[in-house]
């Protein structure tokens, strides 16, 4: 599960969360978070934290420590100044990308079609060509719903920053919104999207 670089500092790992459970050892902190959730919640749990040590350690080297969360609920690295981290995870796969002097955010999404108002919310323009197309339909709109969804986390507001908003198209493999480059690391006929969000380096992460 070796990190995949996606811009200058911005590193990334995603993997099935139960490969990430056979293949990388759990925190000891994680378990005791652990306890008490359900089994499923758990497990992802676990996987996402497990990977997110892993990622830590091959890209800035030492034991991760436990997350913390600001106010609004986004993930915070201690003890490690300028390293930002965002945590994903769909039913089978899960995600975490590290910022070195950048705000990241990253997010996986399971092909399928939402309801309509929330596809015509999200994808006016496209809205009808994906419900006249279900199967190819839900694939196009997991990649604009991961993409809204990894520029609002890389802000540190998440659904807060109503990522509706944000223009995204389906074919697209990049874009840029307000500071953000975000970029799909899947193809359009993945059963699940994965995309990246960063802001521009800054003089500290350089």
């Amino acid at each position: 599960m070796t990190a995949v670089e996606v811009a200058g500092g911005v590193h990334l790992a995603a993997a099935p969360a139960d490969e990430a459970l056979a293949a990388l050892p759990v925190p000891e902190w994680a378990t005791r978070e652990a306890r008490g959730l359900a089994p499923r919640r758990a497990r992802e749990y676990l996987a996402v934290r497990a990977l997110y040590a892993h990622l830590v350690t091959e890209v800035d080297g030492g034991p991760a420590s436990p997350l913390a969360r600001t106010a609004r609920g986004a993930p915070v690295v201690p003890g490690r100044p300028g390293l930002r981290v965002s945590l994903a995870h769909s039913d089978e796969v899960v995600a975490v990308a590290l910022g070195r002097g950048r705000a990241v955010g990253v997010d996986v999404q399971d092909a399928g079609l939402p309801g309509p108002a929330m596809l015509r919310r999200c994808c006016p323009a496209e809205a009808g060509r994906m419900t006249a197309d279900p199967a190819a339909g839900g694939r196009d709109f997991a990649r604009v719903w991961a993409a809204q969804e990894a520029c609002v986390k890389a802000t540190g507001q998440g659904i807060a920053g109503r990522p509706w908003r944000i223009p995204v198209t389906a074919a697209a493999v990049t874009g840029r919104w307000q500071d953000l480059t975000w970029t799909q690391l899947r193809g359009r006929e993945s059963a699940s999207a994965l995309c990246c969000a960063f802001t521009d380096r800054t003089e500290e992460g350089r």
